[in-house]
């Protein structure tokens, strides 16, 4: 194993080394992971094996990780014709933390890069000490960012960027309604928003309406009140983020060649979403491309998303279950390991 301590920044060495040494000679790392689909009982906090890295993937040291709703969607077995039957398997995927090892065929990141990314969905895994993923899936964070507000961004952000530039191909001077604009994608996409020069309009909770307009919304609308009659008809495109606007809504709400984006569609929106031009069903992307583009908005300080709460992995399951249990923590869950610089004290 060749490593550049010298590469490794502000990271505490000696605690990298001795890292390093401890998966060496095959001592095992702690994750969070299920031995069979099901509720939250199924986690736990345990020892793991790492496997051997593949020459096109990378070993990470974690110092953050985010939880999203894909996580305990894959536990809960909503994707297992995607993640199979092979158990243990970890939890998380989005993550931030230092290359400590990489394979023979890796050229883009060095050991001591500080990188951002996610895991494959087939072999989660970030709610953990180490983990492997694919130099693909990763990215040298911005310096301008910490560890935390890094991890926050891979699935949230990218989804944001793929709906508005890839799919909606949002332009200035346009107008766009984003309903759930203080969730984790509703603020990048705010924010990639206003960066682009569109108009934002979007509708959240009645006590995070101060919040939005601080990110950059411009009209912010309360959910339990009716959408005004005077706006529709007024937007280039509709940015569904939240999963609670209808179908017909949708409709009223955009211009004439107007574009729909929806997350978490409904059966009735996806029927729709098949038959339409102007429908998309949106998914992030993961991968260098996107996440450099990510990291670009990052860097300049055009995007970047809330802390809700910071736990350190030990407690990493109690706040899956807390926000499984749709409980508001108004920002991001985030996981430190224990070494990370930035773990609550």
């Amino acid at each position: 194993m060749n490593v550049h301590l010298t590469n490794l920044g502000y990271v505490d060495k000696f605690q990298i080394y001795t890292k390093i040494q401890e998966i060496k000679y095959g001592n095992k790392m702690k994750r969070i992971q299920f031995h069979r689909y099901g509720d939250t009982d199924e986690m736990r906090l345990e020892d793991y094996q790492l496997p051997s890295l593949a020459d096109d993937e990378i070993l990470v040291k974690v110092e953050a990780a985010s939880i999203n709703p894909v996580d305990w969607k894959i536990r809960q077995g909503r994707m297992k014709l995607v993640t199979g039957s092979r158990f243990p398997r970890g939890m998380g995927q989005d993550f931030s933390g230092v290359v400590i090892e990489i394979g023979s065929h890796v050229k883009r990141l060095r050991v001591g890069d500080e990188v951002f990314g996610s895991t494959p969905v087939k072999s989660s895994g970030s709610f953990a000490e180490t983990l492997i993923t694919k130099e693909a899936l990763a990215v040298v964070k911005p310096a301008e960012i910490s560890f935390q507000e890094a991890a926050m961004l891979p699935i949230a952000a990218s989804t944001a960027w793929v709906a508005l530039v890839q799919k909606a191909k949002l332009k200035k001077g346009q107008s766009i309604f984003i309903n759930g604009a203080y969730g984790a994608v509703g603020q990048a996409a705010t924010q990639i928003a206003k960066s682009l020069g569109a108009t934002v309009v979007g509708r959240v909770r009645a006590d995070a309406m101060n919040d939005a307009s601080a990110i950059g919304v411009d009209t912010p609308l309360d959910y339990s009140e009716p959408i005004p009659t005077n706006i529709m008809g007024k937007f280039d495109v509709v940015f569904d983020t939240h999963g609670s606007l209808s179908a017909s809504d949708e409709s009223k709400l955009l211009k004439h060649r107007g574009i729909i984006l929806d997350i978490s569609p409904s059966t009735t929106k996806m029927i729709r979403i098949l038959f339409s031009k102007r429908r998309h069903f949106v998914m992030g992307k993961q991968d260098e491309f996107t996440l450099q583009h990510v990291a670009d908005y990052a860097s300049k300080g055009n995007l970047k998303l809330s802390v809700g709460r910071i736990v350190r992995l030990v407690d990493g399951i109690d706040l899956i279950k807390t926000l499984e249990a749709g409980i508001s923590i108004r920002g991001k869950g985030i996981i430190v390991t224990d070494t990370s610089p930035e773990a609550p004290q």
